[in-house]
């Protein structure tokens, strides 16, 4: 009867958590309309490359045209650790 109640406790806990988190300030990643403005967000797929440049693990500077006649594929992600 003991461990029955604790289990509903920790259930009501739980669920109370989960109520609470959206709108705890811990939990905020900030207004998903804020994102930067610095980035051109105008690309599509068959666009030329703009210039860049990319460093790897070892630290090499790889530039646009040293990838020029390679498949590449980039990843982007986005942070939620604002």
């Amino acid at each position: 009867m003991i461990l029955r109640g604790l289990a509903t406790l920790l259930v009501l806990g739980l669920l109370g958590l989960n109520m609470m988190m959206p709108t705890a300030k811990i939990s905020a990643r900030g207004p998903e309309n804020l994102v930067r403005t610095d980035i051109d967000t105008s690309l599509a797929i068959g666009q030329s490359l703009p210039e860049l440049e990319l460093v790897d693990l070892e630290g090499r500077l790889f530039t646009r045209e040293d990838l020029l006649g390679h498949r590449v594929l980039l990843t982007f992600e986005r942070s939620v650790d604002w």
